[in-house]
């Protein structure tokens, strides 16, 4: 019923209830639900509870309000008051009275740590990690607590039988819970020390070796324009930047003209309240912007000129239709900016998807944003728990491969050649309810362009509407857009007028021009 039943039923409250705090509740009565039927199939009420929390687990992003909330009332309330509830059943005074306890404490300490070292050289050895590596390891595993206590106050509950005195027997007796006790002091000290003075040289190593972690220059961008798409955004937002990562992410609103009458200053403070609540619930930071210009694209590409933005996360536009997908918003972001651009749909929660089915056009490998986009949804895939499904040319998939094999942390990836951009609708078949779909795409002119892609729009709007998907637009290189006055050349007028005389045959236009009338 856990491992079958609880998925099904959480996918479907997810799906249909966004409240954070209806959400914990949720978690909570799932997991008293099957500490339940544990008890009612005769194990321990632990066991149920630890199998809802795998049951459950997949549903809830590690960088998450949700996640965030849990971490902090399980940290603050249940362990302490588990901790301090096995802490009223030790009877100091057992080891005063005789050395069983001292003894059992004993060897359990010395095989747990021992363990735990031979544990950590064969994990050395077999991925030929340095030194560091390997006492960094061992001092991360070594320390014993929840999980030692859960198992041994199971043992010390279960009661065999009585003495001729009326005692009762136990499966594990003080001895053993005392000598746990010890042990879990020894082991937390010595892990503590371990850790420490390991870190210190990984980081002095590290500083030698002029790793900074992470690339200082990135900065994301997250365009809002719709209350009800703020969640969907900041969470795909954050989930683009490692966890705990210093990237900075940025929320943007334009006000201009082309916003309508309905965006008020109030509506405007509201929606980007939201988004910054949204994000300090997961314990991150979200820097707020808002501007007013011309029109909402002038204000995203200057924006991103002036903050150094490198990667735009963008919301389908609402008056989508099957000829115009990007809508003339994102039309005149792709060909005025360089940056790696981010289209996305959000038709569930992200955290209800199980796949992300990636679409990749021939000869991407050649684009510069190659391995930076590749590196995003990486990053993504690891946060949520995803496995990634790459479909292209088989030249792409190689280096896709190598790309994951190499990269600092694999993720899990399956690989099938495509090759037939006309039959792109085969997509509908392979494409699941609770897959992400991305399709990585390409800027007009350039090296992975195909002309299959313009049709892109046509079968997401009549084929894939009941599903997630994401648009990638990889980063170019400076000379591979010009770059206009966007601000102050209406381009569509322009573009027009270029059309119209170009149809103009040039004799007639010099006779229009320079012709005289013959009374």
């Amino acid at each position: 019923i856990v491992f079958f039943v609880f998925p099904l039923i959480a996918r479907w409250f997810f799906k249909k209830f966004d409240d954070n705090i209806s959400q914990y509740i949720f978690v909570l009565a799932m997991v008293f639900l099957g500490s339940f039927l544990a008890e009612v199939a005769g194990l321990e009420a632990i066991i149920g509870a630890f199998l809802s929390g795998l049951a459950l687990n997949p549903f809830i992003p590690h960088n998450s309000p949700l996640m965030n909330r849990i971490d902090f009332v399980g940290n603050a309330f249940f362990i302490p008051f588990f901790l301090i509830s096995v802490g009223m059943l030790v009877d100091f005074s057992v080891l005063f009275k005789g050395w069983g306890a001292l003894e059992v404490a004993g060897v359990m300490i010395v095989i747990g740590i021992l363990a735990k070292w031979v544990a950590a050289w064969l994990t050395q050895k077999t991925f030929r990690l340095p030194v560091l590596d390997r006492q960094m390891i061992f001092g991360l595993s070594t320390a014993r607590v929840g999980a030692t206590l859960a198992v041994v106050l199971v043992g010390y509950n279960l009661i065999l039988g009585e003495t001729a005195t009326g005692e009762p027997i136990r499966l594990l007796n003080e001895d053993v819970l005392n000598g746990t006790v010890l042990m879990i002091l020894v082991t937390c000290t010595v892990s503590s020390l371990v850790v420490e003075k390991t870190s210190r040289q990984l980081a002095l190593r590290e500083e030698a070796k002029g790793a900074g972690g992470e690339d200082d220059s990135e900065r994301i961008l997250i365009s809002l324009a719709y209350p009800e798409t703020v969640a969907a955004l900041v969470d795909l937002g954050l989930m683009l930047k490692p966890k705990k990562s210093k990237i900075p992410v940025y929320a943007l609103h334009v006000t201009s003209d082309e916003s309508g009458a309905g965006h008020t200053p109030m509506m405007v403070r509201k929606m980007m309240d939201k988004a910054i609540a949204h994000a300090a619930a997961s314990e991150n930071t979200l820097i707020p912007l808002t501007r007013y210009d011309q029109n909402i694209s002038n204000g995203i590409i200057y924006t991103i000129k002036e903050q150094n933005i490198t990667d735009v996360l963008i919301g389908l536009h609402q008056s989508t239709d099957q000829k115009d997908l990007l809508g003339p918003t994102g039309e005149r972001i792709l060909r005025n900016t360089l940056e790696t651009i981010f289209i996305y749909q959000s038709v569930q929660p992200f955290n209800t998807l199980k796949r992300m089915l990636v679409v990749v056009t021939p000869r991407a490998e050649g684009e510069p944003g190659f391995g930076h986009w590749f590196e995003k949804l990486a990053t993504v895939a690891r946060e949520a728990g995803l496995p990634l499904l790459f479909y292209g040319h088989p030249a792409t998939l190689k280096e896709l491969k190598d790309q994951n094999k190499y990269g600092p942390s694999p993720v899990k990836a399956e690989y099938h050649a495509f090759t037939q951009w006309e039959d792109f609708l085969i997509f509908s078949r392979y494409l699941k309810s609770n897959d992400l779909f991305v399709i990585i795409s390409s800027r007009k002119g350039h090296i992975s362009y195909h002309p299959h892609l313009d049709k892109i729009s046509y079968y997401l709007t009549s084929y894939f509407t009941s599903s997630n998907f994401l648009i990638v637009y990889p980063r170019q290189l400076e000379h591979g857009v010009k770059m206009d006055d966007v601000q102050h050349v209406d381009t569509s007028l322009l573009e027009s007028i270029t059309e119209n005389v170009g149809k103009v045959a040039p004799g007639n236009f010099l006779k229009r021009v320079f012709g005289k009338k013959r009374g």
